[in-house]
């Protein structure tokens, strides 16, 4: 990266920082040991995962001079704020550093279990520091500055942090992903939890109904966001969450909400509501993970099904599995290529008989069927078959020869299950030596 671009990354690191630094202080209102809202955490942890090591101290450096021009703008205390700034970025880099020790990818498990251990790490470090100087410096109670601490650290890392990974790794495809479908129902699903958490949370819209019935009604909302998150992956999951936490801090800062209570109880609806979206948050991301394992399977078992037909294609070959129960078969190869009819006019025995030779075709049943018959059926008779060659004709009016190579395969009682082979398509020089014979 060139020192131009690099300076630009740091610019906005640092001003999102210090914006997002900015609106906590704004939703938690007055405080004096510290507050129920820090996003910052959030943007520190993301940062960390997605810059290399060595360029870390540049990046804790615009944090830091963030911090400070936050601190200047508000006009708090240039030491205290010091060692808060080296306190949280340290220790955001600290549990960063723990998790890239491990398997780490920005996908997956591996991104869940990355994101939960740096949160919980940086946020129970940074909050036990911070708590005990308070103790000492301000006799402040430890414990529940040390609670207020780690809970609004580890929910701006639940909220910010998937957010910015997911959008950063963004790239535009010209064809593929999404399905229209798919974007639209989850365009339905995004307007449906912007309108549910608008009403829910603002009190003058839900009127004169009872508590309970209000706080029942905010499950609502999270079942949008997995709905989001199932039809639009993690990326719009994590946007859907910052959407609900950016309505329901709001309106309960503002003493609005199921979480609002009185002033005297601020801070308390602010814990409330922190709870919320950290359960909300970690929702999307566990429905996220899902998605995207299933996808990589089905992305691996395609590439995998693929790789199979090509070298069956190259070698002139095509596997099948008979049921001889229903007479089905299914097909791995391209049999319209190799063949020249489509593969469902060969999915079952019959029509796969009525293209055999006249006079190989009961030699094919037989070779079958006998062991769904009872004849020569068992280990036995398993393991003195041979390959098998015969006329196959084609619609083309020509005659291929296919050397069948195929065993039957036992249930656990002995019965047999289905028909495993493989056919190899013959040469010219096969039928010309077969004819001269």
């Amino acid at each position: 990266m060139k020192p131009t671009n690099r300076a630009v990354v740091l610019f906005l690191w640092a001003a999102l920082y210090f914006c997002s630094g900015y609106i906590s202080h704004k939703l938690n209102g007055p405080f004096s040991a510290t507050g129920y809202i820090w996003l910052p955490a959030g943007v520190t942890v993301a940062a960390f995962m997605l810059t290399p090591m060595p360029r870390w101290l540049p990046v804790g450096l615009a944090f830091f001079a963030a911090q400070m021009l936050l601190g200047w703008v508000e006009g708090r205390d240039t030491l205290r704020l010091m060692l808060f700034s080296l306190d949280e970025i340290g220790f955001a880099a600290v549990g960063v550093a723990l998790v890239r020790r491990t398997h780490f990818s920005l996908e997956g498990l591996a991104f869940v279990r990355g994101v939960l251990i740096a949160g919980v790490v940086s946020s129970a470090a940074s909050a036990a520091v911070g708590a005990g100087w308070f103790t000492i410096m301000e006799d402040v109670p430890f414990w529940r500055t040390a609670r207020v601490w780690a809970a609004s650290d580890l929910v701006g890392v639940l909220i910010v942090t998937p957010v910015l990974a997911g959008w950063s790794r963004f790239r535009a495809m010209r064809s593929g992903g999404m399905s229209g479908g798919d974007f639209l129902f989850g365009l339905g699903a995004f307007a449906a939890l912007v309108l549910t958490t608008f009403f829910i949370f603002d009190n003058k819209s839900l009127g004169p109904l009872p508590a309970g019935v209000v706080f029942a009604l905010t499950y609502i909302p999270l079942f949008f966001a997995a709905v989001v998150t199932l039809l639009w992956g993690g990326r719009g999951g994590s946007v859907a969450v910052a959407i609900l936490a950016l309505f329901v801090l709001v309106n309960t800062g503002q003493g609005d909400g199921p979480f609002a209570e009185s002033a005297a109880h601020h801070g308390r609806s602010l814990m409330e509501a922190q709870l919320y979206l950290a359960v909300a948050a970690l929702l999307t991301l566990l429905i996220s993970t899902l998605r995207t394992s299933r996808e990589q399977l089905h992305l691996q078992s395609a590439q995998r099904q693929n790789d199979v037909k090509l070298a069956l294609a190259a070698s002139g070959q095509l596997v099948y599995c008979l049921d001889p129960r229903s007479g089905t078969l299914r097909w791995s190869g391209d049999v319209e290529r190799s063949l020249g009819v489509r593969e469902d006019a060969f999915g079952n025995l019959d029509n796969v008989l009525a293209h055999v030779h006249a006079d190989d075709r009961s030699r094919v049943r037989d070779r079958w069927l006998r062991e769904s018959d009872g004849d020569g059926g068992g280990d036995g008779g398993s393991a003195t078959r041979t390959d098998l060659l015969f006329r196959l004709m084609l619609p083309a009016g020509d005659c291929t020869m296919v050397l069948d190579m195929s065993s039957p395969l036992l249930d656990g009682d002995e019965t047999v299950a289905v028909i495993a082979g493989a056919w190899r398509l013959q040469g010219a020089a096969v039928i010309e030596e077969r004819d001269a014979a």
